[in-house]
């Protein structure tokens, strides 16, 4: 996949990352019923297929906490899901992690009031096994004391400022950028030990599709400047109405002057 388009998907993935806790706090607290307005969003159970825990979530959360859940044990989503049918229950971990969750929604709700203070992270770290006892060294310990925090020399510029003007520069600079009106980007994605081939159509007006072909058929993602759909395979096309984030993330990831918009 070309740099530019590389780092408006991984763009994309940051952003969504801000819904992904969510969800721990949505389960365990339980508040009165609420009346639906007219063009209410969907929740899980009626997006998509066998969701036993997550009942009665936003649909457009289920995602950015399946990437919590990725990050905080640090694996890919095969390692819980079949690709391509994530409705199976095949794997026995995808067992273990609904039993960790109801685990970690009773633990919040019966100690902290609801509230979100454990989460998957909170032991796992990164890791599939969370660690139950410290690591402790034979070695004297010393303490570390934090140093005295040098003052920064106003007069120099952002690293990040230069970054972007080289980055700019090197793709012909501001003019040519904005004369840009389609583009196409083609790579592979790595989803555990599978590679996937992976495209996006970008063209001006914040016009935007990606697609991921999958064994089973192609994961897309499309917006048109004001809204957006998401199809996956073995499910019904979803519209993104409602989910003003990502649709956000979507409308800036469609912007073909993105580098110039950093700046």
């Amino acid at each position: 996949m070309k740099e530019g388009s590389r780092r408006m998907y991984f763009a994309r993935i940051a952003v969504a990352g801000a819904l992904l806790i969510a969800i721990a706090a949505m389960r365990a607290q339980s508040g009165p019923p609420q009346s639906a307005a007219p063009s209410a969003a969907k929740k899980t159970d009626e997006a998509y297929k066998n969701i036993q825990v997550l009942k009665g979530a936003p649909a457009d959360q289920l995602m950015p906490a399946m990437q919590f859940i990725s990050a905080s044990l640090g694996v890919q989503c095969d390692y819980c899901h079949e690709m391509g049918a994530f409705d199976r229950d095949d794997k026995k971990p995808k067992q273990t992690a609904r039993k960790m969750m109801e685990m970690m929604f009773a633990i919040n709700k019966n100690n902290f009031a609801g509230h979100r203070e454990v989460t998957c992270y909170s032991c796992h770290r990164g890791a599939i096994k969370p660690v139950a006892t410290p690591v402790i060294t034979d070695h004297e310990v010393k303490l570390a004391f934090p140093e005295t925090p040098k003052e920064e020399d106003s007069s120099n510029p952002a690293v990040v400022d230069q970054l972007l003007d080289k980055y700019v520069s090197a793709l012909g600079g501001t003019q040519a950028i904005q004369k840009i009106s389609s583009r196409l980007g083609k790579g592979t994605i790595a989803l555990g030990a599978n590679k996937f081939p992976f495209e996006v159509f970008e063209k001006a007006p914040n016009k935007r599709m990606s697609v991921m072909h999958l064994p089973n058929g192609d994961s897309i993602t499309a917006f048109d400047g004001t809204s957006g759909w998401l199809a996956v395979p073995g499910q019904s096309l979803r519209d993104m109405s409602g989910a003003e984030l990502e649709l956000e993330s979507q409308r800036r990831s469609a912007t073909a002057t993105l580098p110039v918009w950093w700046e």
